[in-house]
């Protein structure tokens, strides 16, 4: 089922109570869930184990960890007791910090998934260039360059927006997250939110995700059952 395939973004929502009652909700079509940075600063570790334990859902911390080494190492640490199967860092903190990770993982625990985060899909070329001086035509080099580095350190896998899946055809060992989904009715009516490089869930997973990232589409849709039903057509 492509719903399996789905993680939830648990985003945008303007209280605790709208969130619980959102999860209590939430079919178990759909068993996984994103915890970002907003909400993980907002409820803390606590709520981590809440949404395992009450809810029973497989979770993916996304906390873009991206300091130098050690700083990440020890932030790692101090993670690794919640009951996660999925953790973001930075691909552009580079080998050490990559290695450090792998490290942590490896004498704690070794079932989670290190992702290493490329590009945010909010940039487009206009901002490759302005923040990395890189022009439309070197962007995939630029991906190609991270996604080695991902490899080489030995890191799970990557989150990248579903347009660079193709890139990924030369790494076929790393697990391939991508945000930056809408459904097809969304995106013909221009509504993706600050995302700039947008794909639809069947042409994602076609493309070889193994998993996709989805929030408001799903925590704010008017019929989420028809939106799942969506999912696995």
């Amino acid at each position: 089922m492509n719903s399996h395939k789905v993680m939830v973004a648990l985003d945008n929502f303007k209280d605790k109570a709208s969130l619980d009652s959102f999860l209590e909700n939430l079919p178990q079509d759909l068993p996984i869930v994103k915890i970002g940075l907003e909400m993980f600063y907002r409820y803390g570790p606590d709520f981590v184990f809440q949404v395992k334990e009450k809810y029973n859902k497989e979770i993916f911390l996304d906390l873009k960890l991206h300091d130098i080494p050690n700083t990440v190492a020890k932030s790692m640490e101090a993670l690794m007791d919640l009951p996660i199967s999925f953790l973001t860092v930075h691909l552009s903190g580079g080998k050490e910090m990559l290695e450090a990770c792998q490290t942590v993982r490896e004498r704690h625990n070794s079932n989670i998934n290190v992702l290493g985060v490329s590009y945010l899909t909010s940039l487009d070329k206009t901002n490759f260039n302005d923040l990395y001086g890189i022009e439309e035509e070197q962007i995939p080099t630029y991906f190609h360059r991270l996604f080695s580095l991902a490899a080489q350190t030995g890191t799970q896998g990557i989150v990248c927006s579903a347009n660079e899946l193709p890139l990924l055809n030369d790494y076929p060992k790393l697990l391939k997250v991508c945000p930056g989904i809408r459904f097809s009715d969304e995106v013909s009516k221009g509504l993706v939110g600050d995302q700039k490089r947008v794909l639809t869930p069947s042409e994602a997973l076609n493309n070889g995700a193994n998993y996709i990232v989805m929030g408001r589409s799903l925590t704010q849709a008017s019929d989420l059952s028809q939106r799942v039903k969506e999912l696995n057509t």
